[in-house]
């Protein structure tokens, strides 16, 4: 029956919209933070290969985080007061770079899952719990730390195992952002980390794919 209701379509439809705003309305001179923590070469992936990219939207893992998310958000809103909660909070650098006699500009970006007081608040779900906090996600917050100007954040983590959090000090030097910005001029190293290519959309094309022995 045509007027059935399907809440799978409607999800899935949602998650598509969001990653099509999300990939339309990237300027060329932006990189989100997001870009900064894994293989640079995704970075100029996503521009040339869009498909590929919304084909992610399709993964029932990521949509599963997504809800993780939204959910999580209104709960610390119920828990904390929605005056005290700030969700999905946006914030913007600009960077200058120079390289091999060029002058790079950049706006660098995040969205911050939730600002609770002056805690930022990172909300990750996985189906693991081991070797937590991972490293990417420690230089994610700091990152954020960076942007915001705020010098706490926790790390919330969500598994089938246990729920735990992870206070993160220390924010990301200007010069830190600089050399990862660096890295995504110059495409290096590609990958960050080599377990990357198991997971990557882009492993099927790129000459750089690396495997785990």
């Amino acid at each position: 029956m045509e007027n059935e209701l399907n809440i799978v379509n409607l999800l899935y439809s949602w998650r598509i919209a969001e990653a099509k705003k999300r990939l339309e309305g990237k300027l060329s001179n932006e990189i989100y933070a997001t870009d900064l923590i894994y293989c640079p070469l995704k970075y100029r992936y996503q521009r040339t290969y869009s498909e590929l990219a919304l084909g992610t939207a399709f993964n029932p893992v990521t949509l599963y985080g997504e809800i993780i998310h939204q959910g999580l958000e209104k709960l610390l809103s119920i828990l904390f007061g929605e005056d005290n909660v700030r969700v999905e909070v946006e914030y913007e650098k600009s960077v200058q770079l120079d390289l091999d006699k060029n002058t790079y500009a950049y706006v660098i970006k995040g969205r911050i899952d939730a600002i609770v007081g002056d805690y930022i608040i990172e909300i990750k779900s996985g189906s693991s719990d081991r070797n937590l906090p991972y490293e990417q996600h420690i230089i994610q917050a700091r990152i954020y730390m960076w942007l915001s100007n705020l010098d706490k954040a926790i790390l919330l983590y969500v598994t089938p195992n246990r729920i735990v959090e992870y206070q993160i000090t220390g924010t990301m030097s200007d010069k830190e952002i600089t050399e990862l910005v660096k890295s995504i001029i110059t495409g290096q190293p590609a990958p960050r980390y080599i377990w990357e290519c198991k997971y990557c959309i882009y492993s099927i094309l790129c000459p750089f794919k690396r495997t785990l022995t």
